[in-house]
């Protein structure tokens, strides 16, 4: 467990505070974010909370059967296991306990229950899906299915100060991970190239002796890019592979760790040997890019207007086709890393960033058979600006 303390059962009456605006009897939640948001506890099985009203009863977390005792020493929550097999369904378990705590009577009115619903990009996302409802209006015939996602997303978007600090705790460690991968690129002897495998491995290494539990990432844990596979237009997943990264290729280092629950985000790029001269020049305007996307990231600053200031120092140097128009998405506790996304459209663009938000201020730029550089960095938006968790430069290394 982590030293800083989070009021995990605060979390609980933030939920329940919602609930009662949507006039709720319970809900039954999915989403990976809010099953680690409220118990506190890495849970990885498929699994769902219980949550009823304030004042019916505690919360129940169920997960599946081998992870119970584990679960219920490292969490908060009350929890029980269910599985596929007779007697242990979860549905059944749900209502059970709705039961016993008088939000359900199947001689009164039915339920109205609160449920985690729509499309997550992320596919840890778990909202709740088809047979999941088929099998919640079985058990509570006539029941009122309630999206509670839009709650569950404003919940979490603003940090408090206690996850500011778990959040600053996981950035130092990705920033431990990228000094070491730097290091071992200054001092390979002459002629050792690595593969990105082998990078990967170097900053996983050094973040797990720093603290990391979890490289959280779905998308290959560490990844890694270099050459063609750091260039493909809006690249945004590199997944590491047995690639030998060349000299005067781009490299992308994008470095995951997790602490207390709450996640690191850093992407960093390098250069091996000598940088090409075009290269070189693209590096620069990325750069350009990075800064200017910090610089408006400040309160009240709408996600459209940001993108476009950001866009402008691609177009004045000739490469706005190269800048990919997602510019950031969310962090905060595992499952967390989607919403909100800063995106230029109808349903983003008008969101402005907000005081306490932390967001992963995030540069794609990619240009095939050139080179790519990402930067993905955790930054926080104060009353006075953005501020940057890691401290990692975003300048291109040349090693």
């Amino acid at each position: 467990m982590s030293e800083i303390n989070i009021d995990w059962k605060g979390h609980v009456k933030k939920y329940q505070t919602a609930m009662e605006e949507l006039n709720l009897d319970f809900c039954v939640l999915t989403r990976v974010k809010s099953i680690i948001y409220l118990s506190g506890c890495f849970v990885p099985w498929k699994s769902y909370i219980f949550l009823p009203r304030e004042g019916s009863g505690d919360p129940t977390l169920y997960t599946v059967l081998l992870d119970v005792e584990r679960v219920k020493a490292e969490g908060q929550l009350k929890t029980e296991g269910w599985g596929p097999i007779k007697g242990f369904f979860w549905e059944k378990k749900i209502q059970k306990e709705a039961k016993k705590t008088g939000v359900y009577n199947p001689k009164e009115s039915p339920p109205r229950i609160g449920v985690e619903l729509g499309v997550d990009i992320c596919v840890t996302g778990q909202m709740l899906n088809y047979t999941e409802a088929e099998l919640l209006k079985k058990v509570f015939p006539g029941c009122k299915l309630v999206d509670f996602n839009e709650k569950t997303e404003r919940i979490q978007f603003i940090k408090e100060p206690e996850e500011i600090a778990m959040l600053r705790k996981a950035s130092k460690i990705t920033d431990i991970g990228q000094e070491t991968v730097k290091n071992v690129l200054m001092e390979r002897s002459e002629g050792k190239m690595f593969t990105e495998n082998e990078i990967a491995g170097i900053g996983t290494l050094a973040m797990r002796k720093a603290g990391s539990n979890y490289e959280w990432t779905f998308t290959g844990n560490q990844e890694i890019g270099s050459g063609y596979r750091a260039a493909w237009t809006f690249n945004g997943c590199t997944p590491a592979t047995n690639k030998k990264v060349k000299e005067g290729e781009s490299l992308l280092v994008d470095l995951h760790s997790e602490y207390g629950c709450y996640l690191g985000d850093l992407s960093h790029n390098y250069i091996l040997g000598k940088c090409p001269p075009e290269l070189k020049v693209f590096n620069d305007v990325y750069e350009q890019l990075c800064y200017s996307l910090i610089d408006n990231m400040y309160p009240g600053n709408s996600f459209e207007d940001c993108y476009q200031e950001v866009r402008k120092v691609a177009e004045r140097a000739g490469y706005a086709n190269d800048l990919f128009f997602g510019i950031g998405h969310g962090i905060g506790c595992i499952g967390n890393e989607s919403w909100p996304v800063v995106i230029p459209q109808k349903d983003w663009g008008s969101m402005i960033f907000e005081e306490n938000m932390v967001e992963i201020a995030a540069i794609v730029f990619n240009r095939p058979g050139l080179g790519g550089l990402r930067l993905e960095s955790p930054t926080l938006v104060t009353n006075k600006g953005a501020e940057v968790l890691p401290k990692t430069p975003f300048e291109v290394d040349y090693i």
